[in-house]
């Protein structure tokens, strides 16, 4: 990665610049905590001396450079990289925004208002919560990207690539929080060696955050319907489903004595063996208990945060239009995994 760092801690934006004649694209974008209220922002663009010809001798971390600048705004960050390269920042082709897990939940609402309120900033950007930082994720580039392809942007893109679907827009994210019942959920990027791992979550509201390991996201995907072709391991891992696909339906319950929400899970896919003697049915009821188990703990650790990252309290408002109060969860699993094998 060619990394040109500007730390422009006291140089005044001054609008328009003389002389610019170039305009730089930027590909992708990092934030992270800056001292003084500030934010740094990481800007990545991809390297213009590439060409056609040149792209297969060109390594991955050279395919990219990234220029910094500290500011309050991302306004005043562009127009500080502006000035200093005599070159026009383009904002509107941005794949994705990488945001540090070190800024607080506040300081977070704050980011993703000054990206929806800047005029060429595209809102249907990825979004994703990055670790250790926001610069270090952008750093990272698998030698299977292609200028320009930002990694991030095509994993999000790809909705047939991953077992769990967790990639989710800057103008989602806005939307969510417009919303006092609402929760946003944000994939959390990881940097690990050389590559970059999204493997974890993070529930967002104006006042806090609750952070989801790779199992408690897991079990968030499983209950909203955004497991698809995964595996599911039962029986102390001795045996395994294939093609794994959860479907998930909810809806409110209303009475005159109680409310509940009530879920229906249902699996499918293939067991990858069954052996002889062992009853196809065993198997399903001990995928149907796991998985019910994880539904359910999942859903009591939202109602102990005061989070709602399932939609729940919406359907609450919209079907009683009174006070939003998480109410007791029903859930029903109904497994359809088929058997494709049999081994002795």
């Amino acid at each position: 990665m060619i990394s040109l760092v500007l730390m422009l801690l006291n140089v005044t934006a001054c609008g328009t610049v003389a002389g610019i004649n170039q305009t730089g694209v930027v590909l992708a974008l990092g934030v992270d905590p800056g001292p003084s209220g500030q934010l740094l922002w990481t800007f990545m663009f991809p390297n213009p001396t590439i060409t056609p010809s040149s792209e297969a001798s060109v390594k991955p971390s050279e395919e990219f450079y990234t220029l910094q600048s500290y500011a309050s705004s991302l306004v005043q960050a562009a127009e500080k990289i502006s000035m200093l390269t005599d070159r026009h920042v383009y904002l509107g082709d941005i794949q994705v925004v990488a945001v540090s897990s070190h800024i607080g939940s506040r300081e977070l609402v704050h980011v993703i208002h000054l990206l929806i309120n800047t005029g060429d900033f595209p809102p249907r950007a990825w979004l994703t919560i990055a670790s250790p930082s926001g610069e270090a994720v952008l750093k990272v580039s698998p030698p299977e990207e292609v200028v320009p392809t930002v990694f991030l942007g095509s994993y999000f893109s790809c909705q047939i690539c991953h077992a769990i679907q967790l990639e989710t827009r800057v103008w989602q994210v806005w939307d969510d929080l417009l919303v006092p019942s609402h929760t946003a959920v944000i994939p959390l990027s990881t940097v690990k060696g050389n590559k970059v791992q999204v493997n974890g979550s993070i529930w967002l509201t104006p006042t806090h955050i609750v952070e989801c390991g790779r199992k408690r996201t897991l079990y968030w995907a499983m209950a909203m319907g955004k497991y698809r072709a995964g595996t599911l391991a039962i029986d102390n891992n001795r045996v395994v489903a294939e093609g794994v696909r959860i479907a998930s339906h909810r809806w409110i319950l209303v009475s005159s004595r109680h409310m509940v929400s009530r879920w229906i899970i249902t699996l499918h896919g293939h067991w990858q063996s069954v052996n002889t003697g062992f009853k196809e049915t065993s198997y399903d009821n001990l995928a149907e208990k796991m998985v019910l188990r994880h539904v359910l703990e999942i859903y009591q650790l939202a109602v102990e945060q005061h989070v709602d990252p399932f939609g729940v309290l919406n359907q609450v408002v919209w079907t009683t239009s009174g006070k939003a109060i998480m109410p007791r969860a029903e859930v029903t699993v109904l497994c359809h995994i088929a058997a494709t094998a049999r081994t002795e």
